[in-house]
């Protein structure tokens, strides 16, 4: 059963990484301790550790959600696709059939899917078997960090366009394949090439939202 601490710093991390809270948004410990019907020990230890991934900065009343500047912001990019691909080619080497069962499963989801929403999910998925495949914890927990920070930093914006993911599943297929076959260069050189589109897409986004409403607003945030 997860701790009052564990609890509450899912659910600030879910809210912090959706766009629950506002930019100028301050979390106080004794406001989020009566809210979760918690003490304010565990509350102050899963803000720490939010401080800790990186998405909030303390503050003299609590904690406020840190912002990065646009190099930062590309350097969380350029680390997340460094780990990405690590994972795709430790992915090739190290997938056992049951790893190879999962990320075809949910390819087969994906195809299936018409949801765009859903879609997006499945790819989170399909990612996240990729990190279990390589079967590296450590790289699994750094990413986990940088997902986040990419998610408050940049958010993406499912288009709701036939045929946006076209492109998409096809790299994802790609990606299987290469690990499927063991060619681990390939799996990172591929991994490589769909983390920039990914990078690219976001920014996209995110400065043309800035342009229509101004660096405060926020839109429809997945992974």
């Amino acid at each position: 059963m997860p701790s009052a601490r564990d609890t509450v710093y899912a659910t600030l991390r879910s809210r912090l990484t959706s766009g629950h809270y506002p930019e100028d948004a301050s979390l106080i410990p004794q406001v989020l301790s009566a809210e979760f019907e918690v003490s304010r020990t565990p509350v102050r230890e899963a803000l720490g550790l939010l401080e800790r991934d990186g998405l909030l900065v303390s503050t003299q009343r609590g904690f406020a959600i840190r912002r990065r500047s646009n190099e930062e912001m590309l350097e969380i990019f350029e680390a997340r696709a460094i780990l990405e691909s690590s994972a795709a080619y430790a992915a090739a080497l190290r997938r056992s059939p049951i790893d190879l069962a999962r990320l075809d499963d949910l390819l087969a989801r994906t195809r299936a899917e018409s949801e765009p929403a859903l879609i997006r999910q499945s790819f989170n998925r399909w990612h996240e078997a990729v990190r279990q495949a390589a079967h590296n914890q450590t790289i699994v927990g750094l990413l986990h960090t940088l997902d986040a920070q990419a998610k408050l930093s940049a958010p993406w914006k499912t288009p709701l366009a036939e045929g946006t993911f076209d492109s998409s599943i096809t790299e994802h297929e790609g990606m299987t394949e290469a690990i499927r076959s063991q060619d681990a260069e390939r799996a990172r050189t591929l991994m490589l090439e769909h983390q920039a589109h990914d990078r690219d897409t976001r920014i996209l986004q995110l400065v043309s939202q800035m342009a229509r409403t101004g660096p405060g607003a926020s839109g429809d945030k997945e992974t």
